[in-house]
């Protein structure tokens, strides 16, 4: 009889305990339409009222109730209760007023409503504090408990709703916020902690709490009030949660508090209630999670409870997806930037879980989830252009995530670092959006998270610690997504025409010499564990593959239309040329240890390989006055010093006993002398066919060193008939050039050269 006596007090208790809220809430609303009736369903969101209206409310209202001497058109009622108005700037920015003239100055704002908003909410943790100080300590039995909060939450709605009609207008909304808010308290209690209710009284509990708070906000156009009913909702079950066993109900819970949220969105567009709808979903999911059994121990969920938790994740993912832009799809308008970056984050939120609970799971299933991730964004984004085919910025950022989401499969289903991939990708969808809606916010998100996947590139390092495929493995190409990401974005920067010309250049020059150095660094660093695993004791190769290398890099840093303008890149170019140079210079020796065929090996091959990418970059700058020469210049003096040394290289022995040619290093000594002459005299013939000032200037150089070489080293260091052909063939080479020079001065050359340099001038 005792426990047929408590159900039957329980029943009356969750059935009376929505009614009464109903009640008020039907209350409000009557009242609310006779003094400000709702806005046309056009502009739901935007309730205005006339100039006159608010002075009549001014001069009709009075506190102690007495009737005006002076009879006016409006009702008493109406005279006595101002209209309230929905104004709560903290956290909303979209539905501001004109503040009155009293709330203009910060000490009544801070009385009337930032006290008001931390007492509700420092009073409602009270109550969630006490219930659980109650459940551990108290001797009260639960249903003393619970009776006792539901009390306490139907007094505060009474109080609340007394004090409206009294002209406490924001006060009273919020009293009435937290009774609300106590009221899911006591239905979540009675259920989840005392068990003293069964599943269904609960669901329909909280289900006509929300109704009731979702009415009579939205009656009363207060989102003070929707949004401390809601957060007092999502946060009863954090005061009073500890573990649950089955999460069925609270995720049931969760999704009832959404749907009211959704009704308040579509009503009034509220995008203050929707955020905070999204976060305390995923708040509770994610404390249920981490205090679940899968979580603390690896793979303790079973099949049937993996399926459990991601169809879960699947409604809420669904749910918050449909939920931001719901009345723009039912009325086919379009929609705002922050109902897109709502999406985007709970894309963001749902790849998370979806990596998280699948981290054990066969990878082809975390590809999989992916993929159906695409579709779905993909299926969103062609609702959205049959219902509004003007929203182009939704339908565009839904087909960016969908793509991103394809892409990302691909590099999963081959097991590379998700973390790393997933930033990669997600930095290019970020800024993207960022400038479909100018927003520099999201743009410098996207790049902090290329930041972060750069650093988990280099918190994976070394590149490989073992034998692998070359180029072919997981590693190497992770280093290519991540320079691919950083190369889209440069690409995003290069083409936005909206941003100004000197950010959109600069911009563009630094993310193309970023994707370019990960490209440069992932080679070399693949060239050299491959030599160090695959082929030990192979440095030559080493050596030969990084100048190929170097002569690539430089390439891909000048050459156009692949490269932005500007000096950024000549610049990478040009310190890669002068780094490449005399790398190359120093080791060219040791490449050439053993026997070869002078100017017919492959050493050489790769040098001018290497020095002809030189002259290229000198040809793909063209237009520069400082970067032309500066690239033939470098080319020019190593090809000089990589000649010298093919000579002397050749010459010298290869033994360790030192035979070879006889008299080998007279033999050196002069070719070197001759080959400098001979390279001289070319020069200078370019620089005159090709009116070239700077290869003449170099010519005459290079004829300088050979002057001080064959009185300073050659008169030393060659004997007899090596010193006179060396002597002989530097000053026949003098003399030609001399020839050379009286016959152009002759048949006007200098004079026609130097006319065009001063009309240049002019």
């Amino acid at each position: 009889m005792e426990i047929i006596g408590l159900l039957i007090f329980l029943s009356v208790i969750c059935l009376l305990t929505g009614p009464i809220a109903l009640i008020i809430a039907i209350v409000a609303l009557n009242k609310a339409r006779g003094s400000s009736p709702l806005p046309p369903k056009t502009h739901p969101c935007h309730p205005e009222q006339s100039e006159g209206s608010r002075l009549i409310s001014r001069v009709g209202f009075t506190p102690s109730g007495e009737t005006p001497p002076v009879p006016v058109q409006p009702s008493i009622e109406e005279e006595k209760q101002p209209e309230p108005k929905p104004e709560f700037d903290i956290l909303l920015k979209h539905e501001k007023r004109e503040p009155s003239k009293e709330l203009g100055i910060w000490e009544q704002w801070i009385g009337t409503r930032g006290l008001l908003f931390a007492g509700i909410i420092v009073i409602f943790f009270a109550v969630g504090f006490f219930l659980k100080y109650a459940y551990d300590n108290f001797s009260m039995g639960p249903q003393g408990r619970v009776i006792g909060v539901t009390i306490f939450g139907l007094i505060t709605l009474i109080v609340g709703e007394i004090t409206r009609r009294r002209g406490f207008g924001i006060v009273a909304k919020g009293v009435t916020a937290l009774g609300f808010a106590t009221l899911y308290a006591s239905v979540f209690t009675a259920y989840e902690i005392y068990n003293l209710i069964s599943y269904i009284p609960a669901c329909t509990a909280a289900s006509i709490i929300t109704i009731a708070a979702m009415i009579y906000a939205v009656a009363l156009d207060e989102v003070l009030i929707a949004f401390l009913s809601l957060l007092g909702g999502f946060a009863t079950p954090v005061m009073v949660l500890l573990k649950v066993i089955n999460p069925a109900p609270l995720f049931v819970y969760i999704l009832i508090l959404g749907v009211g949220a959704m009704a308040c969105s579509y009503y009034r567009k509220w995008k203050t209630v929707n955020l905070l709808s999204f976060i305390g979903t995923f708040t509770l999911f994610s404390i249920w999670y981490y205090n679940s059994s899968y979580y603390n121990y690896k793979g303790a969920f079973t099949l049937q409870e993996i399926i459990f938790v991601l169809s879960w994740l699947a409604v809420f993912f669904l749910f918050y997806l449909v939920m931001p832009v719901f009345y723009s799809l039912v009325n086919r308008v379009k929609s705002y930037k922050q109902d897109v970056l709502l999406i985007l984050a709970n894309s963001a939120a749902t790849l998370y879980y979806l990596f998280t609970v699948l981290a054990q799971a066969p990878r082809n299933y975390l590809a999989l989830s992916v993929v159906i991730l695409a579709l779905i964004f993909l299926s969103f984004s062609a609702i959205v252009y049959k219902r509004c085919r003007d929203d182009v910025n939704l339908r565009i950022c839904l087909h960016a995530i969908g793509i991103f989401c394809a892409t990302l499969a691909v590099p999963l289903y081959f097991k590379l670092d998700a973390t790393t991939v997933t930033w990669a990708l997600e930095a290019v969808v970020l800024v993207y959006i960022g400038m479909r809606y100018s927003s520099i916010l999201t743009q410098l998100t996207g790049l902090i998270v290329v930041g972060l996947s750069i650093g988990c590139l280099m918190m994976n390092l070394p590149l490989h610690e073992s034998s692998f495929k070359l180029i072919l493995n997981i590693e190497f190409a992770q280093w290519l997504l991540v320079s691919a990401s950083v190369f889209v974005i440069h690409l995003l920067y290069r083409k936005n025409k909206q941003l100004p010309e000197i950010v959109r250049k600069n911009l563009s020059q630094i993310f193309y010499s970023m994707s370019l150095i990960l490209f440069f660094a992932s080679a070399m660093m693949e060239w050299y564990y491959h030599n160090e695993y695959n082929m030990p004791y192979n440095s030559i190769d080493f050596t030969r593959g990084c100048i190929v290398i170097f002569a690539i890099a430089i390439q891909l840093f000048v050459i156009r239309p692949l490269t932005p303008k500007g000096l950024l890149p000549k610049i990478a170019a040009y310190i890669l040329a002068i780094i490449a140079a005399g790398y190359m210079i120093c080791n060219f020796e040791y490449l050439n240890r053993t026997e070869f065929k002078i100017f017919i090996n492959i050493n050489f091959l790769i040098a001018a390989v290497f020095i002809v990418s030189l002259f290229l970059a000198a040809k793909f700058t063209s237009t520069d006055k400082i970067f032309k020469p500066a690239f033939a210049i470098i080319g020019i003096i190593t090809l000089w010093i990589i000649l010298t040394q093919e000579i002397y290289l050749y010459l010298q022995p290869k033994t360790f006993d030192g035979s070879g040619i006889p008299n080998w290093q007279f033999l050196a000594q002069m070719y070197i002398s001759i080959a400098w002459a001979i390279y001289a005299l070319i020069l200078m013939l370019l620089g005159f066919w090709r009116n070239n000032a700077y290869l003449r200037y170099i010519s005459f150089l290079i004829f300088g060193v050979l002057l001080a070489k064959i009185f300073l080293v050659d008169t030393h260091e060659i004997k007899n008939i090596y010193r006179v052909a060396a002597f002989l063939v530097t000053g026949a080479t003098l003399v030609s050039v001399s020839y050379l020079y009286q016959f152009l001065r002759k048949n006007g050359f200098f004079d026609t050269l130097f006319l065009n340099d001063s009309e240049k001038k002019d």
